[in-house]
């Protein structure tokens, strides 16, 4: 297997020798040597223009055409600053082109907006950063109108796929559950810049992700700026939440520096409704929740430039906080002959949860020369802490079933879970004449620690219950190596891609101390992936595209220690859950970037999931994680983006796909089930006046009834939300008001079987709430530069 690796690589370094394209590199400075940015660089043939680029920050151009006698000017505003005559027949190094500027640029002002859907080789991106409705949220809330991707519960997935990976800035979270979505809720919308839905993920970046993995961008600050925006939110649900923070941005010569710093106080309700249908019983249950929660958000960090071609700099995210649940539970167990009560259940539980997460990143990125090689180095530390402290007491009374036994019971549970990884990364752009080539390794190492002490009480006073008492140790590490090679080829370059190959090699090891059991585990896995592109104009581009993926199971899946909610219900991990493979294609076409259509597959391999086990004797039901399935889903997608209109900015998509798995435990689920799926997503902003201060819109969001991958059924759900923004004082003053789930849809409404069994369940948090929002932004364009200076450093991208 690692000579097919080896040899494997030597093709991707081999790969593009039929490319035709030359680079132009080189350096435009004043004659005091200063930079020149955003200069206009033209290669010109035949009166046409054949390549084009604009200079960055520090002067720098790099050009790309096919060989030939080309006319080369430096432009800008107008006027020509240097011009020559270029016979290109290899790479060339132009080093540094003297001029003599003409005209003083203070500043440039691109307004301009981006499109909010745009499609890129490996990617679709959602623009966000203009958005009305991201006012006053945070990511959670973007990602639920994020185009193809569905948020249920603590799962984030990507339409017709399973769940993703994700990232912030190009760096991965190493959360995922619960622990990511609280995570995710601590980042405002508002420092949000865009979210990068990728479906088949390059071979530089992890293969964790059974269907790719989202990108979360958050917004730069502008080259020789300062700015700072402050920010208060106030929520009302049932009950009211409130929001403030601020930030700071600050960016001249050769540092830059940035701060956020949030707080919240928040109080939300929840409510869960499920029937269990036995042979002879009926368990009608309700659970209804109180949560209360303070958290604390912190990011920071900078970026130094040691010289024109080395930058070093290091990131620090933190997010601290407590808080407090309260639920009221209750059974009534009626008779599915006469529905008489045969016994009802009620309970209380209370918990207190206290966490800490602490993320911190150093890089360097070295830039080896003009024609873009570069290698880039990162090292990251997560450290994640929780000491979770629940009691639950529940009272059987007026039974009648033997099973279920009149009386008290009372637990305490304290869970403390340390989770501690340490990364290391390195990664090469190698551009050579004829192709691209990127190459790069990982190495990774996560301990987790999950200790639990569980205590029954007893004549008035706790006592612990050595039987329910666990302490889980996990181990795991992982090494990995990749190469990707991209070229460009064809008439005018009208075909382009890429390949790649990644290898990674896992070992893990989780030991239960108290259940004295050790499962162990190595393996090595190959991920391929593969992308090509044929734009034969300006206005058509066609896409293929496959990728192999794999989802390993999270920390606390591992954990074979038995959770208890009540005397009749528990949870509990599977130390030997194997991880799932996923193949991806997918077929597309994009008209003029508004217009996207297309197909695509996907095939899981040991599919995995909670089950639900019903003992019919004892009534008890029992979480349990198993591999239990494997699926494969067919589908198409169709997009449209509407602007044609200087007042109505209209986006809708449409998803629709076929799912069918097949069961490996059958009888406990069903022997195979298949059904068609999909969700249809409108996204509309209308404005009232032509420097858009004045803008109102909804999102509406309909999936009908579907069988997912985990062979449940989930009847329909519609959404609809809907927003009012005004902008005052030159946009520097925000106010948004929200109105979200306006038509009080559930969050989950499910019915799934269990040896022969039908479980209903459904449930949502605040099924309806308004969101009031303010932001000020205040800052500098003009710090004290000699330098010339640019109110936006995304002119290259948007001109």
């Amino acid at each position: 297997m690692k000579k097919i690796f080896i040899a494997a690589l030597f093709v991707l370094c081999g790969v593009g020798g039929y490319a035709q394209t030359f680079k132009i590199t080189g350096k435009v400075a004043d004659k005091q040597n200063v930079p020149v940015n955003f200069a206009e660089v033209l290669l010109v043939q035949n009166d046409s223009v054949c390549g084009y680029e604009l200079t960055d920050e520090s002067g720098n151009f790099a050009v790309n055409a096919k060989a030939g006698l080309y006319s080369m000017l430096v432009k800008q505003l107008g006027d020509t600053l240097y011009s020559q005559t270029l016979n290109l027949t290899q790479n060339i190094d132009l080093q540094t082109i003297a001029v003599q500027q003409t005209k003083e640029l203070q500043e440039v002002v691109v307004v301009a907006q981006k499109k909010l859907i745009e499609r890129r080789a490996d990617r679709t991106v959602f623009n966000v950063e203009n958005l009305p409705n991201a006012d006053g949220g945070n990511v959670m809330d973007i990602l639920r109108i994020t185009p193809n991707v569905i948020v249920s519960n603590d799962n984030i997935a990507i339409a017709g796929k399973g769940s993703v990976s994700m990232m912030i800035n190009e760096r991965f979270v190493q959360l995922s559950g619960a622990e990511l979505t609280s995570f995710l809720k601590t980042l405002q919308a508002n420092d949000v810049q865009s979210i990068e839905v990728i479906t088949t993920p390059p071979a530089k970046y992890e293969a964790e992700g059974n269907s790719g993995m989202i990108n979360i961008v958050l917004k730069k600050t502008p080259q020789n700026t300062w700015k700072s925006t402050v920010f208060g939110s106030y929520t009302q649900a049932k009950y009211g939440s409130g929001e403030i923070g601020g930030n700071f941005n600050y960016r001249k010569n050769r540092l830059s520096f940035y701060a956020n710093l949030s707080y919240s106080k928040d109080k939300s309700n929840g409510e869960d409704y499920s029937v269990s249908i036995y042979p002879d019983l009926k368990w009608q249950s309700s659970i209804l929740s109180i949560y209360k929660s303070n958290p604390v958000n912190v990011r920071t960090g900078f970026d130094v430039n040691i010289t024109d071609n080395w930058i070093v700099g290091a990131g620090y995210m933190g997010n601290y906080g407590d808080s407090k649940s309260n639920n009221i539970g209750k059974a009534d167990i009626l008779s599915n002959i006469d529905n008489t009560q045969a016994a009802l259940i009620n309970s209380e539980g209370n918990g207190k949860h206290y966490w800490n997460t602490n993320s911190a990143n150093i890089h360097s990125i070295v830039t080896l020369d003009t024609l873009g090689r570069k290698i880039n180095f990162d090292f990251d530390f997560l450290n994640y802490n929780t000491n979770s402290d629940n009691d639950y007491s529940s009272t059987v009374s007026n039974s009648q079933v033997e099973a279920i036994a009149n009386g008290f019971e009372s637990k305490n549970q304290i869970l403390d879970r340390k989770i501690t990884n340490y990364s290391a990364k390195i990664d090469v752009e190698h551009p050579f004449a004829k192709f691209n080539l990127n190459y790069g390794a990982k190495l990774s190492f996560t301990k987790t620690n999950n200790d639990v002490a569980t205590s029954d009480l007893s004549d008035g006073i706790f006592v612990p219950n050595p039987a329910q008492t666990n302490n889980f140790l996990y181990r795991e590490n992982r090494q990995a190596i990749y190469a990707s090679a991209s070229m460009n080829f064809g008439k005018n370059n009208q075909w382009q891609a890429q390949i790649g190959l990644r290898g990674e090699n896992t070992q893990w090891e989780g030991r239960s101390v108290t259940l004295d059991s050790v499962n162990k585990n190595a393996y090595f896995k190959i991920f391929p992936t593969a992308f090509l592109s044929f734009t034969p104009s300006e206005k058509n581009i066609f896409y293929a595209e496959y990728g192999r993926r794999i989802s390993r199971p999270s920390f606390n899946e591992l954990n074979p220690f038995r959770w208890y909610s009540n005397p009749y219900y528990y949870t509990e991990g599977n130390p030997e859950l194997k991880p799932t493979i996923t193949d991806n294609i997918m077929l597309s076409y994009i008209y003029n970037n508004i217009f996207q259509t297309g197909l695509f597959f996907g095939n899981d391999t040991e599919s995995r999931g909670q089950v639900i086990i019903i003992d019919n004797d004892s009534y008890t039901q029992a979480i349990k994680r198993l591999n239990y399935f494997s699926n494969y889903n067919v589908g198409a997608f169709i997009g449209y983006i509407f602007t044609k209109l200087k007042w109505w900015n209209c986006q809708t998509g449409l998803n629709f796909w076929f799912e069918h798995s097949d069961s490996k435990i059958y009888p406990i689920t069903p022997k195979s089930t298949e059904g068609y799926s999909g969700d249809f997503q409108t996204i509309n902003i209308f404005y009232f006046d032509k420097n858009q201060n004045f803008s109102t819109g909804f999102d509406f969001i309909y999936r009908p009834n579907s069988m997912s991958t985990e062979m449940i059924y989930r009847y329909k759900q519609t959404y609809l939300n809907a927003f009012v923004k005004m902008l005052f004082l030159n946009k520097q003053l925000s106010l948004t008001l929200n109105l979200n789930n306006l038509l009080k849809e559930y969050d989950f409404n499910n019915k799934r079987e269990s040896n022969g069994n039908v479980i209903f369940t459904k449930g949502y948090g605040s099924p309806l709430s308004a969101r009031l929002s303010v932001s000020y932004t205040f800052g500098s364009r003009n710090i004290n530069v000699q330098q010339r200076q640019v109110s936006n450093e995304d002119e290259k991208e948007r001109l």
